[in-house]
């Protein structure tokens, strides 16, 4: 029996109807239905039934509830006195992340184990698979996602377009000599794309539009692998405007690609979300990202900024 499940009861028979239990839960009336009859499934009888149109416990209902507010009364108590007896956070962090992030805010992530010396992050990169929150894989997401899981909690962090980019001395080599041609002859760059396991649809989509496949030089299966390889001068790719117009060796060879933009979310599952090492963690992810947030706002309203030649 899953205690999050009789929170849900709880809830609704404190609100007195499945809509105003969903708007306190911050869930939709589905979920909150489908976590109640799962309860039920659990104990295996009814706890609600429908009482001339409207939704009531049934009486083991009542009496599931009268145990679940002395647990929670008992639960809260517990959690009180931990939360006194530890004024200092400390213990295991487990942060599923693109080593994207990783490349760019290694400090951001070594500056919250200084100010929380007795907290160790775990970090677990992936970009073929997420680690699920759910499934408890990891205890925190940095993720890029234009809508995360409904069971998932958190802040959107940032927001990026997306734009072809390429090494400086390719852009002064191929590109110039081409560049301002009525339609864009991206055939004759070198070109890095993604390994066919990676969920890239839409780059995948575009390169088969605009890119031959023997133009192709290069497959990772990494952001950060990606971005590298375009910094050494591997070849032309898509990349996000928030990381790589930070780069002194990449020019932009393209406008903002439509309907590409995404967000990266610091995510929590809802259990999780009142834990003192996730607060602290998503607390100090969010407002380290301030700069960058700012800038973004920046390369979005400018969006040929850097376009070369």
């Amino acid at each position: 029996m899953n205690w999050s499940d009789l929170q849900v009861l709880l809830t609704f028979q404190r609100e007195g109807t499945l809509q105003k239990a969903a708007t306190q839960l911050d869930l939709d009336i589905s979920t909150v239905s489908r976590r109640i009859r799962m309860l039920e499934k659990d104990l295996g009888s009814k706890v609600v039934e429908n009482v001339s149109g409207r939704l009531v416990l049934t009486s083991y209902g009542e009496q599931v509830v009268e145990a679940a507010e002395a647990m929670e009364v008992e639960s809260d108590a517990l959690q009180r006195g931990a939360k006194g007896k530890e004024s200092v956070l400390s213990g295991v962090l487990r942060v599923a992340l693109l080593d994207m992030f990783v490349l760019f805010h290694a400090d951001l992530l070594n500056s919250f184990t200084v100010q929380y010396p007795q907290i160790t992050l775990e970090l677990v990169s992936g970009t073929t698979r997420f680690h699920s929150l759910t499934r408890r894989e990891a205890d925190v997401a940095i993720r890029v996602s234009t809508q995360p899981d409904e069971n998932l909690v958190g802040m959107r962090a940032l927001h990026t377009e997306y734009a072809v980019y390429a090494h400086v001395a390719i852009a002064e080599g191929q590109w110039s000599a081409i560049a301002n041609q009525p339609s864009t002859p991206w055939d004759v760059l070198p070109w890095i794309g993604w390994d066919p396991a990676v969920n890239a649809r839409m780059i995948d989509a575009w390169m088969e539009r605009h890119v031959p496949i023997e133009q192709v030089r290069f497959r990772v299966d990494s952001p950060a692998a990606l971005f590298m390889m375009a910094e050494a001068g591997g070849g032309a790719c898509i990349l996000p405007v928030i990381y790589a117009d930070l780069s002194d060796n990449l020019v932009r060879l393209s406008d903002v690609l439509k309907g590409f933009g995404t967000d990266v979310w610091l995510l929590t599952h809802r259990d999780l979300k009142r834990n003192g090492r996730v607060q602290a963690f998503l607390n100090h992810c969010y407002q380290g990202l301030e700069p960058l947030r700012r800038r973004s706002l920046v390369s979005e309203s400018v969006i040929s900024a850097k376009i070369h030649p």
